[in-house]
């Protein structure tokens, strides 16, 4: 989608069928999937009111490698962002691909292919970053948006009065405006809670009233980079009580895609079937290729294999999955989750306005 705005501005072709503008402003909602949208329609009024195109996010449904691709044009398998914790099978260490670079130059040099600010640096377009500002020297923006002019705004409704002021300007230019708060929300009280609901209401009258003033020439994408799915804590599944913390070199992935990583004398073969016979229909076993053969995965890179789990156990009924040898402690009293391949989580909206 970000590429599709750069090409807009660029006055080229581009997937989403975007005509030549100016200027371009992608929203990001983190956590804002297509059912969240859809299910808090009272809330939302406007932005369910507009027609929104049928997209979907990468596997897995997280932000470290959503918006990673997003912001590069690559894909998962290409791009080494293959989830949001992982085993570094080379230096056999972890690694946490959201939060947990050192600094922003570690996250800057990991990430190899050229981020779609430097592109649009390259064809002598502007290209802005509109985040909190807690991001600006982070590992992942790094990673991210290397290259982008950062602008960093804490409140929400000030994000858009500087979007705003960025595309009024006669100058051709790029704007990704991202809105982290809902996901925060969800992992916190849930999606379905009041808290998450008024932050929506106001977002909501927020976009409406950004949208409204859009400058002849500019226009404006919304999207997200995940849906969120609402998880009580009677029904957290926890590994540990079947599989000991030793057969692990690592418990990784996200809550609702584990990626499991063995240790070398672990036999693959008869962990698989241990966990089908726990796990029965609430979740998928399955290798990374078995997600090949079913077109989540393409064939993956050596960065990515790099880092591909042994086997992945992913919910498919409403359900939240754990290794407490591994997993933090204030993970377990999350609310919202993601991570696997359910609509609710993978369907995203795309909003186009101006266009």
């Amino acid at each position: 989608m970000l590429i599709s705005a750069l090409m807009s501005v660029s006055g080229e072709t581009n997937s989403l069928g975007l005509p030549a503008r100016r200027s371009v402003c992608v929203i990001l909602v983190d956590g804002l999937g297509s059912s969240n949208l859809k299910s808090a329609a009272g809330h939302a009024r406007f932005l369910n009111s507009q027609q929104s195109d049928s997209a979907t996010c990468w596997f897995p449904a997280t932000t470290s490698t959503s918006i990673t691709s997003f912001a590069t044009a690559t894909n998962p398998w290409e791009n080494g962002f293959l989830g949001y914790q992982v085993f570094n099978k080379a230096t056999q260490a972890a690694m946490n691909l959201l939060s947990g670079w050192k600094d922003y130059s570690e996250g800057e040099n990991y990430q190899e292919a050229a981020t779609i600010a430097e592109i649009a640096s390259s064809r002598g377009v502007g290209f802005h970053t509109v985040a909190p500002s807690a991001y600006e020297r982070s590992g992942f923006t790094g990673a991210t948006m290397r290259g982008s002019g950062f602008h960093g705004v804490d409140r929400i409704a000030d994000r858009f009065s500087e979007a705003q002021k960025l595309l009024v300007q006669p100058e051709a230019k790029v704007i990704y405006l991202y809105i982290p708060e809902l996901d925060q929300l969800a992992h916190a009280k849930g999606s379905e809670s009041s808290p998450w609901l008024n932050q929506l209401e106001d977002l909501d009258a927020l976009v409406r009233g950004f949208v409204s003033g859009i400058p002849k020439g500019s226009g404006v994408i919304l999207t997200a980079d995940h849906g969120v799915v609402d998880v009580p804590k009677e029904s957290h599944v926890y590994l540990d009580e079947f599989m000991p913390k030793s057969e692990f070199k690592f418990v990784g992935g996200d809550t609702r895609s584990l990626y499991l990583y063995f240790e070398d004398a672990v036999d693959r073969k008869t962990a698989r079937e241990r966990l089908r016979e726990q796990l029965a229909d609430s979740c998928y076993i399955c290798t990374p290729d078995d997600l090949i053969a079913a077109g989540y995965w393409k064939p993956l890179s050596p960065k990515s294999e790099n880092l591909a789990p042994d086997l992945l156990v992913l919910a498919r009924k409403r359900v939240a999955l754990y290794h407490r040898g591994f997993a933090k402690v204030k993970s377990l009293e999350m609310i919202g989750h993601h991570g696997s391949i359910t609509n609710e989580e993978l369907a995203i909206p795309l909003l186009k306005f101006g266009f």
